[in-house]
């Protein structure tokens, strides 16, 4: 186990498609709390979350010998995530649709950002939210999401308790959705837009 944890991403990779255990479980140790974290963001719903990181993760180690990733493996993660995200918000889409009664195509709610704004656009409507987040809130958003540090990370860095941490991290994300709330599901798409698609 020791000397499986100076392989790189890639290696650990190669050693989970020979049926390698402790090589899977680095990689799932090392990356589930920050994509259990963005997945939560989007969708403020803890048990969803959850669940989409969990299936994801079930699905690398099942359908190892499919799935080839040659870049990085953290960016093969951001994509599957921002596909199942997608997927679920549709899906949440669809059903809203039937208990409502509406006769509509459901996939009209779930438009993409890119055809109601740009990008540019976009970032610049999330970041007037995040400059009126107060100074150490907005500190441990940016350090979290920008610079992609774990609450741990961030905790010893500005020597807070990691619940400190998280707390100010699920505030800061209430207030900016709260902030993005007429534009309805296009502030869950721009979200996935900003910092899933590299």
């Amino acid at each position: 186990m020791n000397n499986l944890n100076t392989h790189s991403d890639l290696e650990l990779w190669r050693l989970v498609k020979e049926k390698n255990r402790a090589a899977f479980e680095i990689l799932y140790k090392k990356y589930w709390e920050s994509s259990y974290t963005t997945v939560y963001w989007l969708l403020l719903d803890q048990e969803s979350a959850k669940d989409i990181v969990q299936e994801l993760f079930v699905d690398l180690w099942v359908k190892r010998d499919q799935i080839n990733i040659s870049a990085t493996f953290e960016g093969y993660l951001k994509i599957a995530l921002r596909n199942r995200v997608f997927s679920y918000i549709k899906s949440a889409a669809r059903q809203k649709v039937r208990t409502e009664g509406m006769k509509r195509d459901a996939d009209a709610v779930a438009i993409t950002a890119q055809e109601i704004y740009n990008e540019k656009e976009l970032r610049k409507l999330f970041r007037a939210e995040v400059e009126k987040l107060p100074p150490k809130m907005k500190e441990i958003l940016v350090l979290n999401i920008e610079d992609g540090l774990p609450v741990r990370e961030i905790a010893q860095k500005l020597t807070l308790s990691e619940q400190t941490v998280r707390n100010q991290l699920s505030n800061s994300i209430k207030r900016v959705r709260a902030g993005l709330e007429c534009y309805r599901l296009l502030s869950i798409i721009m979200m996935i837009y900003l910092y899933y698609i590299s």
